[in-house]
């Protein structure tokens, strides 16, 4: 009987010692993701960073195809030389108003492959900007799933 006990005494305490080391484990593991969550997030700022600068400077570059188309109208109307011309191109002289996609503006070549290129990259940012929500959606599920389990192995103890 006596050995029964001690036997059953072991065996509960070489338990204990397995769930403490899950606990531990699990712990360990909570921590690595609370990490891979923290940099996630930092990721994120960086995107969102880099998002709201190509937009600046989308708006810069439509601002500057304007500035520059104006001056071309300019250029050509004070080139003219009947000024009853110069009078009826006035309305053209001035800047339409931009859109997003500056489509208005039939300028250089160049300038509107850049901003191709900036509409490229930043749908491509925005895409993984996406990307790293989603991840940083399934690490909070899996933190939380991560502490439900540290909590009942705790309980277990």
């Amino acid at each position: 009987m006596l050995q029964q006990e001690l036997l059953s005494r072991t065996s509960l305490e070489t338990q204990k010692l397995d769930l403490m080391t899950e606990v531990s484990e699990l712990k360990l593991k909570l921590v690595g993701m609370e990490k891979e969550q923290r940099e996630q997030e930092e990721k994120q700022k960086k995107a969102e960073s880099v998002l709201n600068a190509i937009s600046e400077l989308q708006q810069q570059m439509c601002r500057l195809q304007l500035d520059i188309h104006r001056q071309i109208q300019e250029r050509l109307s004070l080139s003219r030389d009947h000024p009853e011309e110069v009078a009826a191109d006035d309305g053209a002289a001035r800047p339409q108003p931009c859109g997003q996609e500056c489509a208005r503006w039939e300028g250089s070549p160049e300038l509107l492959q850049e901003l191709r290129h900036l509409k490229i990259k930043v749908e491509e940012l925005e895409n993984e900007r996406n990307q790293y929500e989603w991840k940083l959606k399934a690490t909070k599920a899996e933190v939380a799933q991560l502490q439900e389990q540290v909590a009942l192995k705790d309980a277990e103890i």
